[in-house]
């Protein structure tokens, strides 16, 4: 049975919480008020989609079931190596490469 990478799901946590600080630092600044805070928080804002962007694409290509490879259903990108997914298409349990097969 294939496995997944469990470092792609810790750098998908990672880059997705990324996004959420850039958001909230850009919040922050606008809240901040100033010319300076506002021109920062303009460019903080659409930049902070890039590592959302990167955390979708990890997502679609790397965290897919990786028996039926159905990229449209199952996905998982859990951290706690004690619990697993089950993919919605063929039923099969995710599994990462610190797992024990069942």
């Amino acid at each position: 049975m294939r496995k997944l990478k469990r470092k792609h799901a810790r750098l998908f946590w990672g880059l997705f919480w990324t996004f959420w600080g850039l958001e909230g630092a850009a919040w922050v600044l606008r809240l901040a008020g100033g010319e300076r805070l506002l021109a920062a928080a303009s460019w903080i804002a659409p930049l902070a989609f890039l590592p959302l962007a990167g955390a979708g694409l990890l997502w679609r290509f790397r965290l897919q079931c990786p028996n039926c490879r159905d990229r449209s259903r199952s996905g998982s990108v859990r951290l706690n190596p004690q619990k697993t997914d089950r993919c919605k298409s063929c039923g099969r349990p995710i599994l990462f490469d610190d797992q024990a097969e069942e």
